[in-house]
């Protein structure tokens, strides 16, 4: 579970076992700390229990998380500072913190408790019931604790630390509910910290006043200290429930208003860098943003932002870009925390295109497929994730089949043909009628040193009437006709229009290479397709009409129809 507390400058996330801080430097950079750290939060997830080492412990990490944010600055030390450092043997930081929380006590005190008690017996006099005079003094205190609260909303300073804190509430979701991204005030969270703190003092104000209790000084303050242990307790179960039901807990606004706004995008950055750097780190000690390297975790952030503005986030793309870019495969860059200035250029500059739209395939010039890697270009389509089951049913049946004469009909950039040419004993044909495409599929059958017979034609027009195949294989283009202006712009825009319109209702190439292919394949041979998610009635009539049987739909990792398979003459 991740905790989540503000400072005035960044975030600090504590993260089991890890503590990791994100702040927003002097010169407007990202600098990020992580370390082991001895404050769970919460030990024991007792119900009641839990709310009082909340209660402590996040006032712990509260300022722990000021004083970190603070040292990653570096300021120089003022000549005050220093002495009383001197004279006082503590840091002028905990020195000020102290004298301020004195202070707040203070004024706490005569606020919230001298003034509201002497004003009720002028104003009141004793005529009034002893617990109904009491119930107007818990009214009143609240209502000053309120104005308190209100004019310290508006104080710049505090302002920008409240949107720090409500940038720790956009990522604090201590019940995991999916409805919270949906909610339109989501840095208005029940148990964010700060929010519970003050919900908190604002019960046990409250409560204090009401109960009123009267006995001796000593034991006025056990009953009230008791009232307030048991307040925090009461507050974050309450607080819990809400959290569990994302339109209920709008309740908590009445204290979260006034110290959570609405953070920007680098404050939103901020809170997912220290988010991630604490899953990243795991506890181990690192300083990632020194020496002109920045942090990996910063650069994550900031590319997830940029992608999910245009609405183009993938999590795999932002890896494979980092990966590439890097020079690594995807599991070493998990070992990876920082990296160069070059590096962060190179790597946003891919990820302003992709945002753009345009395939990663396209920026890179290669994609990797079924463990290879292929190189591509505007010519032919690129090969998707979803091919490569394609191709894993197509190996299981020539193995198992022991076939030897493969065909890889509308091969485009190779990746199919080459795949299998790479995973078994067979002789692989591939066809296309672009010349283009031919090209790049030779460089990557070269590439992967396989064998491959390449054949310019249109479908099987330039075999010889005799040539036949165990199996052939095909990633036809399906998109209907009306359909293609209506794709996303990477598709329409980066893949040839030759690779992706299938005629008015996408099925031109399943009947043309149908109706040739019965005549192109041995006895017992298989015709294989990959096919739109809906087309798997229509392409299995096409391929019984045409004498075969036993057709198979096979679907993809999301459960949509992909591959079809029939053998000839059953």
């Amino acid at each position: 579970m991740k905790y989540y507390f503000p400072s005035s400058n960044g975030i600090s996330c504590f993260n089991g076992k890890t503590l990791s801080t994100a702040v927003i430097g002097l010169d407007g950079g990202k600098k990020v700390v992580s370390d082991k750290t001895k404050n769970k939060i919460i030990y024991f997830n007792w119900i009641m229990f839990r709310g009082i080492q909340y209660f402590f412990c996040g006032l712990i990490a509260l300022f722990s998380a000021f004083n970190i944010s603070y040292n990653m600055l570096n300021l120089e030390e003022s000549k005050l500072s220093k002495t009383i450092s001197q004279k006082f043997y503590i840091s002028a930081r905990y020195f000020f913190i102290l004298i301020s929380i004195a202070l707040s006590f203070l004024i706490c005190y005569l606020v919230l408790g001298v003034f509201p008690a002497k004003l009720s017996f002028v104003v009141l006099g004793n005529s009034l019931n002893f617990r109904l005079r009491a119930f107007i003094i818990a009214l009143f205190k609240v209502f000053l604790f309120y104005l308190i609260l209100l004019v310290l909303r508006f104080l710049p300073s505090m302002q920008y630390f409240y949107k720090f804190n409500g940038a720790c509430a956009r990522n604090f979701n201590i019940t995991k509910q999916k409805e919270v991204e949906n909610i339109k005030f989501n840095w208005h969270r029940p148990l964010n910290f700060l929010n519970f703190f003050v919900f908190t003092l604002l019960f046990s104000i409250f409560m204090v006043s009401l109960v009123a209790i009267n006995i001796n000084w000593w034991a006025n303050l056990l009953v009230n200290l008791a009232i307030v242990v048991l307040s925090m307790g009461f507050c974050y179960e309450f607080l819990f429930f809400l959290e569990k039901y994302p339109k209920l807990s709008r309740i908590c606004i009445i204290t979260s208003w006034f110290i959570s706004i609405k953070p920007n995008i680098t404050q939103e950055e901020i809170a997912k860098v220290a988010g991630l750097e604490s899953e990243i780190s795991k506890g181990e000690k690192l300083s990632v943003s020194e020496d002109g390297m920045i942090a990996l975790s910063a650069v994550y952030t900031e590319m997830q932002t940029k992608l999910e503005s245009k609405e183009r986030y993938e999590k795999s793309d932002v890896d494979w870009i980092i990966a590439t870019v890097l020079n690594k495969n995807r599991a070493e860059i998990k070992l990876i925390h920082s990296i160069t200035n070059k590096q962060y250029r190179e790597i946003m500059s891919a990820t302003e295109r992709r945002a753009k739209g345009e395939p990663l395939s396209n920026i890179f010039g290669f994609v990797d497929f079924y463990g290879l890697r292929f190189d591509i270009n505007k010519k032919v389509l690129s090969p998707r994730v979803e091919t490569e089951q394609l191709v894993e049913e197509a190996i299981k049946i020539i193995v198992s089949n022991k076939f030897k004469d493969v065909c890889d009909l509308c091969t485009g950039s190779g990746a199919i043909g080459v795949s299998i040419a790479k995973n078994t004993n067979a002789r692989v044909t591939a066809i296309d009628i672009s010349k283009s495409a031919l090209i790049v599929a030779m460089n990557n059958a070269k590439k992967h040193n396989v064998k491959i017979d390449f054949v310019e034609s249109d479908l099987f027009k330039g075999l010889k009437k005799s040539r036949k195949f165990d199996i052939i294989i095909s990633n036809p283009p399906y998109i209907e006709s009306k359909e293609i202006e209506k794709l996303d712009e990477e598709v329409k825009k980066y893949d040839p229009r030759l690779a992706l319109d299938g005629g008015e209702d996408g099925l031109d190439f399943y009947r043309k290479i149908t109706q040739d292919a019965c005549r192109r394949l041995n006895k017992n041979g298989i015709l294989m397709f990959e096919i739109g998610s809906k087309q798997g009635s229509s392409v299995r009539k096409i391929m019984k009409e045409n004498g075969f049987g036993e057709t198979k739909v096979l679907k993809d990792y999301e459960k949509r129809e992909r591959i079809i398979y029939g053998k000839i003459g059953t």
